[in-house]
């Protein structure tokens, strides 16, 4: 299993420090984490928050891009229906060839009202767009010039330059936990991308969909994401994270529910419950044990985690993913 890193560059009122401190201290715990044996690094994007939550990937991607270079780099998720899908295949491009071919982009259609509504896209058109645009990229992405009559997107003619580092194009992983997610990653031949504790029966109907596709699972990969604190006394850890847990908790249940999504049982667990769900809390053993289990029952191929919870000093985080990475990584280094 390999385990990528996650951020969303939140800057929560209650704990505000100045925007060019944050990212700095982020940016610079990223270029750290590239030597520490960590396989990729993710961003999420979002708009319109009052905590700045990542509102603009690309030019951060590309500061990663020249601070690292072992590191893949990910969107998880871009929220395609958002985007331009030619303006998507050219930005992405770049930040493939800057990074030297370690780009990897993560995409979903969305759901927040507020963000469709002040950017004026019809959020009933978000599955179609984002299908399009799957189409669209893998258009742009070869370099010619190419026509593209759609739905939504009409052009005529259209060059998109560069091109990605490698000729099938930057690798895309559809995002979400619905089965239409699922269908849709394995009916365009995607990698899969649903939340952490997803039914089994998704992946399942994923990999159903990539055979009809006439493509072999094997070569397609699911990642799957979480949150976990490494530490050497879990009461301790606990107390470090439970009011950064319960900030990120209350704005996701907000979210889904000016969507009119339903909260699940999982998300609606008591966060001053230690043994909740919501984040692994414990030292390396325990976590390893948690880790080990969840991948014997889903088959998930990567797990990627908040590395800095909203608002947490980066100090703690420093540390939590220092002994993840001495004491963790090793349990699932596979002997050459």
């Amino acid at each position: 299993m390999k385990f990528g890193i996650w951020y969303d560059f939140r800057n929560p009122p209650r704990w505000r420090k100045s925007w060019a401190s944050l990212y700095g201290e982020l940016l610079e715990q990223i270029a750290w984490a590239d030597g520490l044996g960590f396989e990729s690094v993710w961003l999420s994007e979002h708009h319109f928050t009052e905590d700045g939550y990542m509102p603009s990937v690309f030019p951060v991607l590309g500061a990663i891009a020249q601070r690292t270079r072992n590191l893949r780099l990910g969107t998880a998720v871009l929220l395609a229906p958002q985007h331009h899908p030619v303006r998507l295949a050219e930005d992405s491009a770049v930040v493939d060839v800057l990074s030297e071919g370690r780009l990897e982009l993560g995409l979903a259609p969305g759901y927040r009202p507020a963000e469709f509504q002040i950017l004026g896209i019809p959020k009933q058109q978000r599955g179609k767009r984002t299908d399009e645009t799957i189409e669209i990229l893998r258009l742009a992405w070869q370099g010619d010039e190419f026509t593209y009559k759609g739905q939504i997107f009409q052009f005529e003619s259209v060059i998109s330059q560069p091109t990605p580092t490698r000729q099938t194009g930057v690798p895309i992983h559809v995002g979400g936990s619905s089965r239409t997610a699922a269908q849709r990653a394995g009916r365009y031949c995607c990698n899969f991308m649903p939340d952490v504790g997803s039914p089994r029966a998704l992946y399942e109907l994923y990999w159903e969909e990539l055979q009809r596709a006439g493509a072999e699972s094997n070569q397609f990969e699911v990642s799957t994401n979480g949150c976990v604190y490494v530490c050497e006394d879990p009461e301790r850890g606990w107390n470090d994270i439970k009011e950064h847990l319960s900030y990120m908790k209350n704005y996701y249940e907000i979210w889904a529910s000016e969507a009119g999504d339903v909260v699940t049982a999982s998300s609606a667990e008591d966060v001053d419950d230690p043994a909740t769900d919501l984040c692994i809390v414990g030292t390396p053993s325990a976590v390893v044990e948690r880790l080990e289990n969840a991948e014997d029952e889903f088959g998930f191929d990567r797990f990627i985690f908040w590395a800095r919870l909203p608002g947490l000093p980066i100090e703690k985080s420093n540390r939590s993913l220092e002994l993840f990475a001495n004491e963790v990584l090793p349990s699932f280094v596979k002997p050459s």
